[in-house]
């Protein structure tokens, strides 16, 4: 998977649970059906853009503690 696509599947983690302290393999695992989640969720109105407050902060932290 490309870096890109790595950064989404962390990112629909992160809407559905609110963290992103798992692995890449768990996150890349997930998105298939948070993805699904997460369509169905906003299909019936809910705020998805609010779930999102915070993640960039976070992924960058995420990949900060990865390199070291």
């Amino acid at each position: 998977m490309d870096p890109e696509d790595i950064k989404e599947a962390y990112r629909l983690f992160w809407l559905v649970k609110g963290h992103i302290d798992i692995s890449e393999q768990t996150a890349i695992d997930s998105a298939p059906g948070y993805f699904k989640r997460l369509w169905l969720a906003g299909s019936n109105g809910a705020p998805l853009s609010d779930y999102e407050v915070g993640f960039e902060e976070a992924y960058k932290k995420h990949l900060t503690n990865q390199s070291n």
